[in-house]
């Protein structure tokens, strides 16, 4: 079995070499179209593109006699574990594991206690094999996770500031699990469940996300951008000021219960309420009901 490993994810890496060519050029690449930049080597790494980026890091290995080639260097190894990490999405994590690990606990709630799983812990475990009931009940605190086993339980788990780069979540489970201030970045997402979950600024970004249910989940400010989306499940779900932008709809996609979801955004005009509705819908390509396409009036027909 291939080693998993922590990596960078292809939107801080576009951002690295765009920080690399304004270094190299401020006059040329002066940050008046970085989110653009940003978006276009991001595009070309996720292969959604064909963007010439081989040659313009070749160009900034040579300028200025060289002085960055090593900057390109790390560059490039940067978008080749990127892509190696990428291949293993397909891939099951099966290591398993009998040993407990000594962990310290914290009582968010009462009579719950949780293990405290920190980057060291989950890196020893990743390594070594999970143990049983290793995601459960648990509190993972500025942790990055690369890789679970598939059917994971997080239920009653919490994820403060964590990152899930790269990483393959097949039927996981995050029954009233907290999220919040987390990422997802080139995820593969299936028949994974969030079913009474607090998500709170945890947002998705360049994942494929198919048969996922946020079944009755209140999600707050939560961004999700650049993804692929197959069978969702919004019954029950409150989204408050959640945002959806650049999403491409997989084969035989549906989405579900959006139409009952209760879609707020906290101290804006109902105005404002109904806009942001209406580009969550329009972004996951769905018809809102509340504002069906106006209808054109016919022509009169021909008397007789």
């Amino acid at each position: 079995m291939r080693d998993y490993q922590a990596v960078l994810s292809s939107h801080e890496i576009s951002k690295k070499i765009t920080d690399l060519l304004e270094d190299i050029d401020p006059i040329q690449y002066n940050g008046s179209n970085r989110a653009r930049r940003v978006r276009n080597v991001n595009d070309y790494i996720q292969g959604r593109n064909d963007m010439p980026l081989e040659p313009l890091l070749d160009w900034a290995a040579k300028a200025d006699g060289g002085a960055y080639a090593g900057k390109v260097a790390v560059l490039r190894q940067s978008i080749r574990d990127f892509q190696v990490q990428k291949a293993l999405l397909t891939v099951p994590y099966t290591r398993t594991s009998h040993k407990q690990f000594e962990y310290e606990t914290i009582e968010l709630e009462m009579d719950r206690p949780m293990k405290v799983i920190d980057q060291q812990i989950y890196d020893r475990a990743a390594k070594a094999g999970f143990p049983r009931n290793f995601f459960q009940e648990s509190y993972f605190d500025h942790v990055t996770l690369y890789c679970m086993p598939d059917n994971a339980n997080c239920n009653f788990s919490h994820f403060s500031d964590c990152s899930f780069h790269v990483c393959r979540l097949y039927g996981v489970k995050f029954w009233d699990t907290r999220l919040y201030g987390c990422e997802f970045h080139s995820c593969r997402i299936e028949f994974t469940l969030f079913p009474d979950s607090t998500l709170a600024n945890t947002h998705f970004r360049d994942c494929s996300i198919h048969s996922a249910a946020f079944l009755r989940s209140r999600m707050t400010r939560c961004n999700t951008v650049d993804c692929s989306v197959g069978r969702l499940n919004f019954n029950g779900a409150r989204l408050d000021g959640c945002t959806y932008g650049r999403i491409t709809r997989l084969p035989n996609s549906r989405i579900e219960g959006l139409e009952d979801a209760s879609i707020t955004m906290g101290g804006a005009t109902q105005e404002e309420v109904r806009y942001n509705r209406n580009a969550i819908f329009h972004a996951l390509g769905e018809q809102d009901p509340e504002h069906p396409p106006a209808s054109r009036d016919r022509p009169p027909g021909p008397e007789r």
